[in-house]
């Protein structure tokens, strides 16, 4: 099942984690900022920012429309927001031939979201040596074995896409991106911290810790978070 960014921490996520520079990431980035602008205390759907950024400037939603809305002593956030979404649409409009808010930022979410697919955590694992009961050869970036957490003996595929290297020889570690198989069953259960197996068949070949989850419907609400008080 493929992931979708609804939230701004993920969005906020996949963008930090970019390593690229291309306009698709400027133009996120400025959409990123108009989120945090918008004075909605806790807001984090970029459903509900959109409808209340359409209802306050109103529709259809143009540069000048945004730029030519008058401060009444209490908008300076929205306006902070606004000045953020007409250099959004300034940006498209000159280098990606398109100018509807609603295309862009449709843009946006498509583009982040293929990367999405690609991960739900980033973990930093390390690979055991041959001799210690580890791989003969190099793992290659995409390579999947065996996920095991701790806490369940559900193991699932967890596809490795490495960051900055190709191939990971016996008793290396790397930074990988993980997707998970399974994220449905395992919604709710991790924290950054946590450390896992990872598996061919019954072997275990390596150990990984979680360094940032991505996919925040992975993530275990911090009320009921036991084990970060045992770190």
């Amino acid at each position: 099942m493929d992931n979708k960014i609804e939230t701004y921490d993920t969005l906020w996520s996949l963008v930090d984690l970019d390593t690229e520079n291309h306009k698709v990431k400027d133009i996120a980035k400025l959409f990123l900022n108009a989120m945090n602008d918008w004075p909605t205390l806790n807001q984090t759907l970029i459903s509900d920012f959109i409808k209340e950024f359409k209802t306050f400037f109103g529709k259809p939603l143009t540069i000048e429309k945004l730029n030519t809305k008058k401060f009444n002593g209490q908008n300076t956030w929205q306006l902070e927001a606004g000045s953020s979404i007409a250099e959004l649409m300034s940006i498209s409009t000159r280098f990606c031939n398109e100018s509807d808010f609603d295309k862009i930022t449709a843009n946006i979410l498509n583009h982040y979201n293929k990367e999405f697919n690609k991960v739900d955590f980033i973990a930093e694992l390390q690979y055991l040596a041959t001799e210690d009961g580890g791989r003969k050869t190099p793992a290659k970036s995409g390579y999947r074995p065996q996920v095991k957490f701790d806490f369940d003996e559900m193991q699932t595929s967890g596809q490795q896409t490495f960051i900055n290297k190709e191939l990971v020889n016996p008793g290396e570690n790397v930074k990988a991106k993980i997707k998970i198989l399974s994220p449905d069953y395992f919604a709710h259960t991790l924290i950054e911290g946590m450390e896992f197996e990872f598996r061919e068949g019954a072997t275990t070949i390596g150990t990984g810790k979680i360094e940032y989850i991505v996919n925040e419907k992975l993530e275990k609400p911090a009320g009921n978070n036991v084990y970060s008080s045992l770190l």
